[in-house]
């Protein structure tokens, strides 16, 4: 037999030795992932963040949250969620056996305990190096462009550990941690010229870039860093391989393709506007739409113009309009939402409508009586955006902070600060994109006196059109008098 035959009938025994084993464990009713299929619960532990989980218009969200429930159906169970403050006790959770799994997520920067298990890695953490763009200056290319300039990044984070590799070949090269700034703070602070340079994760960027159109990406800085989940068991391998096939499988690498697009992308409808698409569709949407919003407004005694201005905001007047973290419809409607205001079909845009209006207004029946317009109205946009909950959390920040809880430009300084661990654990509803509603509030202001204005230019040329009509009319009956003088018989 030939070394090249007797190398593949080795090879077909692993195979088969390895196929017999996957098998066996499967089979077995004692291992982990057997008992945990008989009791329908996956135990799961992870941090409150962007990356891992949080609220979002009060339902829960977040790469992680929503990767682990798409395991879990696979599987045909639920998740049971623990929620920890911190990534050792992610750890902590494992070894007690309160979790079947532990979720870092991809801003960990924790080297996984030599007594647990990792998953195959499903993702990636990729450092870049952020500046702002200025004509006539040469961007950085690699780390040698940046020593001799301010460089900002998050302490004990996957991304300082890539500046810290830097430095072995570059030991001149210093910057600045923080545990206090998120990272919108800081590319707030590269934008306004306060520091030349900050050190993100290329995921994080996509999803706040957009807020930050002058800021760009130098380059990436060192080598992709592998995500993986945990798990305990070195002897019961069951969940590791359950975990392992779910992320090789096409169901798995089709979820994770959807996740990326959905919470990093760089479409951000929040910093989108356009005024000749604006214009589009105040001709083309907004006509088929203005019955609707104005019978909302009747039945909920407000501005017909606000409400259009909000749908505008959600949707562009796109009664089809689906996000992808599964709210719909012109109003964009989530389903507990849509249940609380009796709309069967978020995709009607009578229904969608009518019922946001009077969501908004539920919202707004919370706020304390006290609290007049406009803040009220503002309060509650950014409740309607973000959820009861968060506002409720960062209007409590602003009294803590000596600021007026009732006042809008008080309190739209607090909600950033719910991105920050050192503000969202000290509140009930923890993490969340505290700049959204800030921003989201900003815009529908913006499109409420672009709408005014458009609609007072069309009055204006309708009524100036009515008068050219009338002056046309009656220079028409002139001209006909006049030509009837000139063809009369003569009488001479």
């Amino acid at each position: 037999m030939s070394q090249k035959s007797r190398s593949i009938y080795f090879l077909a025994f692993l195979l088969s030795i390895s196929f017999l084993l996957l098998l066996m464990l499967q089979l077995d009713s004692n291992n982990q992932l057997a008992k945990i299929i008989q009791s329908g619960k996956l135990r799961v532990s992870t941090t409150n963040s962007e990356d891992t989980y949080f609220l979002e218009k009060n339902v829960p969200a977040g790469f992680e949250y929503d990767l682990m429930n798409a395991f879990a159906a696979n599987l045909g169970v639920k998740i049971q969620l623990n929620i920890r403050n911190t990534e050792q006790r992610l750890e902590q959770d494992l070894f007690s056996r309160d979790s079947h799994i532990s979720i870092p997520g991809r801003s960990s920067a924790v080297t996984a305990n030599n007594n647990l298990q990792r998953s195959v890695s499903y993702t990636s953490n990729q450092a870049v190096v952020i500046y702002r763009e200025t004509r006539g200056k040469k961007y950085p290319r690699d780390t040698s462009n940046i020593i001799d300039r301010s460089i900002i990044v998050t302490a004990n984070s996957a991304q300082e550990q890539q500046l810290l590799n830097q430095k072995i070949q570059h030991p001149e090269l210093t910057w600045t941690s923080t545990t206090d700034l998120t990272t919108y703070e800081m590319l707030e602070l590269v934008l306004n010229k306060h520091t030349d340079i900050a050190v993100i994760s290329l995921a994080e960027f996509q999803g706040v870039g957009p807020f930050f159109p002058g800021l760009k990406i130098a380059y990436k800085l060192g080598t992709p860093q592998s995500v993986h989940w945990l798990v305990a068991d070195k002897d019961d391998l069951s969940l590791l391989v359950a975990i392992n096939k779910f992320f090789k499988s096409e169901k798995g690498i089709s979820t994770l393709s959807e996740l990326e697009k959905t919470y990093y992308s760089n479409d951000n409808p929040l910093n989108f506007f356009d005024t000749l698409t604006f214009k589009n569709d105040f001709n083309t949407r907004l006509p088929g739409l203005e019955k609707y919003f104005k019978q909302a407004a009747k039945n909920t005694n407000t501005d017909w113009h606000l409400l259009a201005a909000i749908a505008y905001q959600e949707s562009h007047w796109n009664p089809k309009a689906v996000s992808s973290t599964g709210v719909k419809g012109i109003m964009m409607l989530t389903k507990a939402a849509a249940k609380e205001v009796n709309v069967s079909d978020r995709t009607d845009p009578m229904q969608s409508i009518i019922g946001g209006a009077q969501y908004l207004m539920n919202v707004k029946k919370k706020i304390p009586a006290r609290i007049k317009d406009p803040d009220r109205t503002y309060l509650a946009l950014a409740g309607y955006n973000t959820g009861f909950g968060h506002l409720e959390d960062a209007r409590i920040l602003a009294k803590r902070a000596g600021l007026n809880p009732d006042k809008w430009e008080d309190v739209k300084t607090q909600l950033p600060l719910l991105t920050k661990p050192k503000y969202y654990k000290s509140v009930k509803h923890g993490y969340a994109r505290g700049y959204e509603p800030v921003n989201y509030v900003k815009n529908i202001r913006q499109y409420l006196t672009v709408l005014k204005w458009e609609i007072q230019q069309q009055q204006l040329k309708d009524s100036s059109g009515q008068q050219a009509a009338t002056k046309n009319s009656d220079t028409a009956t002139e001209e006909k008098k006049t030509s009837e003088k000139d063809t009369a018989p003569s009488t001479l």
